[in-house]
């Protein structure tokens, strides 16, 4: 793939594990000057680790306001942010306790408000956004219907802002199922038989890797004419 990413300033919030790790990896190894943000220290050491000196690492909540607004205010320039933040929260029947599902949309959502908010005043006029959203806001999760709603939110936001933020690129990038390390949490000992399953009904015949995200990811940023866009990369899964 051509790549214009040489010298350019790319932040990814999130970057620190999964597909916001490879495509740090992918954009460092595009020539961009990459920084990333997480909110665990080890793992945000470790990935630092692996992409080299040349990588910045803050620690960071996406869904912390002032937090965000502190790290775009130190950024001497910024021409392409990717924010891969979300939560998963379990709420069937709408039981669950209001507080407990926030998080659900002051991840995904919330998060991407703020990244778009302080990060805009600083981009370059070729600059892009990508936001990350999901599947699950074209074909709802049963029993996450917030988490799902997250994903809808992140879209209909993503191409407002396509608008508002004009020339800046703004769209969101909706993964299906992908090896990454959210399913270890979610799955526990189950994890292996569940994307067993889940890879046998894809067209593809197996679920993604956290690669070809970022493969994705950095067509959204290189490519200027693309803008307002849900780009799905889910191996066909919503065919099925």
């Amino acid at each position: 793939m051509t790549t214009k990413l040489n010298d350019s300033a790319v932040i990814i919030l999130g970057g620190s594990s999964g597909i916001g790790l490879a495509t740090a990896t992918a954009a460092r190894a595009a020539g961009a000057n990459v920084t990333i943000t997480g909110r665990d220290p080890q793992r945000l050491a470790s990935a630092r680790a692996a992409l080299g000196d040349a990588v910045t690492a803050v620690e960071l909540d996406a869904a912390d306001e002032a937090g965000t607004q502190q790290l775009f205010s130190t950024l001497a320039a910024v021409d392409h942010v990717f924010i891969t933040a979300g939560t998963l929260v379990a709420d069937a029947g709408l039981a669950t306790p209001s507080g407990e599902l926030r998080p659900a949309l002051d991840t995904r959502f919330w998060g991407a408000l703020y990244a778009a908010k302080y990060a805009a005043p600083n981009m370059s006029a070729g600059g892009s956004i990508t936001f990350m959203s999901g599947t699950a806001g074209r074909r709802p999760l049963p029993g996450a219907a917030v988490a799902s709603a997250s994903c809808g939110a992140v879209d209909a936001f993503a191409r407002a802002l396509a608008l508002d933020l004009a020339p800046i690129r703004v769209n969101t990038i909706s993964p299906g199922y992908v090896d990454t390390p959210l399913f270890d949490g979610l799955l526990g000992a189950q994890r292996d038989a569940v994307l067993a399953e889940v890879a046998q009904s894809l067209p593809v015949k197996r679920i993604g890797r956290p690669e070809e995200i970022a493969d994705a990811v950095l067509f959204l940023m290189n490519n200027a004419y693309v803008n307002g866009i849900n780009l799905v990369v889910d191996g066909g899964g919503l065919l099925v």
